[in-house]
């Protein structure tokens, strides 16, 4: 019995990452680096050789990595054999990842929603319930205080997307709070990395280009603070070059990488 209730648990699950467009979302960035390979090899050499010299003078317990997704961007070799383990922490673990680690005995993979709880308040709230921005402020994903390295891949400026995407299907929240709940979501994953633990790496402002590669439109990613930090990179990522992502448009993001 608990294992049917285990299986009728994972299915509707997965309807409902389906329904919110997760997993759609995540196939398609695997079939984007297909296509844009030769141009995603430079921010994905940065983006490990950060996290690398970020690891330096962090203790080598436990590693985790907020999403992971295909590990692209992460020297997942590298790190398992520094740490004594590695916890891969994202919302979908594509089975290509799950088949990855069976050879790599201390990584595992966590299955979890790193906003802390909102995809599920939104999918079972809306459209009856309304959530007020300012409730957000409550929802903290909670890491272990065994933690000895956290790295956030890329996240910061996606966890609210998807997320708010599925909001604005039922037209009832205004621009202005759908700005609010985008900086509340920001901010509280900001608040969960330890300070002398982290690599933060995410993008901060989209360029929008013509077919010459002039710019057309600049948005900015990130509306909270980011920190100092100890030491910070930055670089360019050629997100889109053949203009699928826009219609006659290729769309590069400035990258930051920082260590606090």
């Amino acid at each position: 019995m608990k294992a049917l209730r285990t299986f009728i648990a994972d299915l509707q699950n997965e309807y409902q990452l389906i329904k919110m467009g997760f997993v759609k979302d995540q196939n398609g960035i695997i079939r984007r680096f297909m296509r844009e390979k030769q141009h995603w090899v430079d921010h994905l050499t940065q983006s490990k050789n950060f996290i690398l010299k970020s690891t330096e003078k962090k203790d080598k317990g436990t590693c985790a990595v907020l999403g992971s997704g295909w590990l692209l961007d992460l020297p997942l070799d590298e790190l398992s054999n520094m740490f004594s383990e590695v916890i891969l922490i994202d919302l979908i673990h594509p089975k290509a990842v799950m088949h990855k680690i069976q050879k790599l005995s201390n990584v595992k993979c966590v299955h979890a929603d790193i906003t802390g709880g909102l995809v599920d308040l939104f999918y079972k709230s809306l459209p009856k319930n309304r959530i007020l921005p300012q409730a957000l402020k409550t929802y903290h994903y909670k890491l272990s205080v065994r933690t000895d390295f956290v790295i956030s891949l890329n996240i910061l400026c996606q966890l609210h997307i998807l997320l708010l995407d599925y909001v604005k299907r039922f037209n009832v929240y205004s621009q202005n709070e759908l700005a609010q709940m985008e900086r509340i979501i920001q901010e509280s994953h900001l608040e969960i990395l330890p300070k002398n633990k982290t690599c933060l790496i995410t993008d901060f402002e989209e360029e929008i280009l013509d077919e010459k590669d002039k710019i057309i439109g600049i948005n900015p990613l990130i509306h909270v603070d980011l920190p100092e930090g100890n030491f910070s990179q930055q670089w360019q990522w050629k997100f889109d070059s053949s203009m699928t992502y826009r219609e006659e448009a290729k769309t590069f993001f400035n990258t930051k990488a920082i260590d606090f």
